[in-house]
């Protein structure tokens, strides 16, 4: 007898694009035409924030219970000269149980090229005005990926051969018992959670 339990993958793949909230046209910065001593200021805060959370549990209870037998024959009070024949096979049990753990798959690809702005320029101001232009871009990319793979396997595999039984037999001929082989296997495996974050 052979079992096979082979239990699926908790998959969560994400594919994300993270954006600026800024508008999609990049805008030009100026200042120009203010009078004398006066002072003149441009400040731009462009900030692009991916917040990514993958998570997975995988919890697996497992139990088998494999059993082959072969034999228990019986040739009892058998009388003549004829031979007497017992021949049983082999017994064959084998258990394989395979646990995959969860997987998780980011693919984060940052599209913050709108932060950048257009052209800056400072012309035709008054005498000793004072002019500042202040780009700030700000990326903030935050990725957790959690996997909790719990695993309970209770496997068992036996095999059984013999019991024959010629008992009683009177005559001449002859009592041949063959009795096969008893082969009993079990195979767990499993693996863990897994996590692939690309960038």
């Amino acid at each position: 007898m052979n079992y096979l339990q082979r239990l699926g993958t908790g998959i969560s793949i994400a594919s994300l694009v993270a954006t600026s909230f800024a508008p999609a046209a990049l805008a030009d910065l100026t200042i120009s035409g203010n009078g004398v001593d006066s002072n003149n200021t441009i400040t731009v805060n462009n900030d692009c924030n991916l917040w990514l959370k993958q998570k997975n549990n995988t919890t697996t209870n497992v139990d088998v219970n494999a059993t082959a037998s072969t034999g228990g024959n019986e040739a009892n009070s058998n009388t003549g000269t004829g031979n007497i024949t017992i021949d049983t096979g082999n017994a064959n049990a084998s258990v394989n149980v395979a646990v995959e753990g969860s997987f998780n798959e980011a693919n984060v690809t940052s599209c913050c090229t709108c932060l950048a702005t257009g052209n800056s320029s400072v012309t035709n101001n008054g005498a000793n005005s004072t002019s500042n232009i202040t780009v700030n871009n700000n990326v903030t990319t935050n990725v957790t990926q959690k996997n909790k793979t719990k695993t309970w396997v209770k496997a068992k595999a036996k095999a059984k051969t013999g019991k024959n039984k010629a008992n009683n037999n009177t005559g001449a001929g002859g009592i041949n018992i063959t009795t096969g082989n008893a082969n009993a296997s079990v195979n767990v495996t499993v693996n863990g959670s897994a996590n692939i974050l690309n960038p």
